[in-house]
């Protein structure tokens, strides 16, 4: 934790450089923090930025759409530092004007792998999304079927997130999720398998009726999906499950045949 004395430090550097560098468009803002003797693996420790994060999106007030340029720096030009309080400073601003920050946010996905656009989103928009759907889960749908794969990755990833606090969001999302299984899914496939592990543990209904919906398919990535999904043992899947290990297709005998052990384990547990 950050001491009071710190804490009083951090604030007074930070109102130091908002007042004296950044109007000059010194956008150095390591300046606040290099004095800070703790170090995590060699790095200022995560909370400190979080912390002059929040202190910067205070001071800035109610000119805080006024520095663009420098948020984009912090995210275009410094290092982890600077993707971090870029993305303290987007959570708690992006809620308060979406038409000015949610395109700096999808700007940032440009070039930024799945790895960074998943923490990106984590730390911008799940808090958000949690409280109010209503306003955020369009935009992040609309990702989940972007071109770019490592948005459309972090996208479905944060949706897996969202259903574990948020089960009355399954069959939205759910069905966005399937419209996509028509087409090859690639690295996506086996998030897409874990969401659905995920609905069985939510909801034992919905998930039965993606079988009763797909179980009659023999397309062999539906296939792996749904027998990548099996985590216990229910008696509406188990005719579909065997009728795949007699299949004279490759990966849909591969996938009913693991799928299949599953069960046979799980149901012999419960007799």
């Amino acid at each position: 934790m950050l001491t009071i004395d710190w804490k009083e430090r951090f604030t007074l550097d930070t109102e130091d450089y908002l007042k004296n560098k950044l109007p000059n468009g010194d956008y150095d803002f390591e300046i606040i923090f290099n004095a800070y003797p703790e170090r995590v693996n060699g790095k200022i420790p995560s909370r400190v930025i979080t912390y002059v994060s929040g202190v910067i999106v205070s001071r800035l007030g109610r000119k805080h759409a006024d520095y663009l340029p420098f948020y984009r720096h912090l995210w275009q030009e410094k290092d982890e530092h600077g993707k971090l309080a870029f993305a303290a400073i987007l959570q708690k601003l992006i809620h308060k004007k979406p038409d000015v920050y949610f395109p700096l946010l999808e700007e940032a996905f440009e070039g930024s792998n799945s790895s960074q656009i998943n923490a990106l989103l984590d730390r911008v928009l799940l808090s958000h999304l949690r409280r109010h759907p209503d306003k955020y889960l369009d935009k992040v749908l609309g990702w989940v079927r972007d071109e770019n794969k490592d948005l459309a990755w972090a996208a479905t990833n944060l949706c897996l997130k969202l259903i574990r606090r948020r089960d009355d969001l399954i069959d939205e999302i759910l069905h966005c999720l399937q419209n996509q299984w028509a087409y090859p899914l690639d690295e996506l496939q086996s998030l897409h398998a874990m969401f659905l592990k995920t609905v069985a543990k939510q909801s034992k209904e919905i998930y039965l009726g993606v079988w009763e919906e797909f179980g009659i398919t023999r397309d062999p990535q539906i296939v792996e999906l749904l027998a990548a999904s099996v985590i216990d043992y229910h008696p509406e899947i188990e005719p579909i499950v065997e009728t795949w290990t007699k299949s004279g297709n490759a990966r849909v005998k591969k996938a009913g045949t693991a799928a299949y052990r599953i069960i046979k384990r799980k149901k012999g547990a419960k007799a």
